[in-house]
């Protein structure tokens, strides 16, 4: 009897045990990403194509086509006025689109966001190159790039002959614009070739 009555004490407590660590699994808080870690979107080379064709709002409200500036190589970033990483790369993009004034690269930056919002927040802002609106129309266009969208800040690089060059996912440092600048002049002055180009922009894992 002794015995039976410890196993059964026994299994109770394991009992108790097993229930109570049950509820603090399902109390416990999702893992949360900071701010600073950043995922990148690989795409291979093989599969890099061209520019895709499709049109978002401009800030006053017109649709404009992401085809509008031929013969530039182009920056697209993908953002959100709620984007932390987001608004830290504006004044980084702002002043590489004013070095670049007399080169043939066009900053264009995409608003994942509510058109109202973003005409709010650039009236502050003051940019310095063109910004697209959309939210679900603006996720979609992301997805044209045939990569796949993980998280904002999203920035697609495109050489001034509408070819994809390469797809960053994260916030834009000084050091990749840097690097993107020196690509493209090696790239226009023949010193690189496409694929080089684009395997110096695409990140491995």
């Amino acid at each position: 009897m002794a015995r039976s009555a410890i196993f059964t004490i026994l299994l109770s407590l394991a009992a108790v045990v097993a229930y109570l660590g049950y509820r603090m699994i399902l109390r416990s808080p999702e893992p949360q990403i900071s701010e600073s870690q950043t995922t990148q979107a690989v795409m291979p080379t093989q599969e890099l194509g061209s520019l895709p064709e499709f049109s978002l709002a401009d800030l006053t409200g017109s649709m404009r086509s992401i085809q509008s500036w031929p013969e530039n190589a182009l920056v697209i970033n993908f953002w959100a006025t709620w984007c932390a990483p987001c608004l830290r790369e504006i004044p980084l993009l702002k002043e590489f689109q004013e070095q670049h004034v007399d080169y043939p690269v066009q900053v264009v930056g995409i608003a994942i966001d509510n058109l109202e919002a973003v005409q709010n927040f650039a009236a502050d802002m003051e940019f310095n190159y063109p910004i697209l609106v959309g939210e679900s129309d603006a996720m979609n266009a992301a997805g044209a790039f045939g990569v796949e969208f993980f998280a904002l800040p999203f920035t697609v690089f495109s050489d001034k002959e509408g070819r994809i060059l390469g797809v960053h996912t994260g916030e834009i440092l000084p050091e990749d614009l840097e690097h993107l600048s020196d690509v493209l002049s090696d790239l226009a002055n023949g010193a690189t070739d496409i694929e080089t180009a684009r395997a110096l922009l695409t990140t491995q894992p």
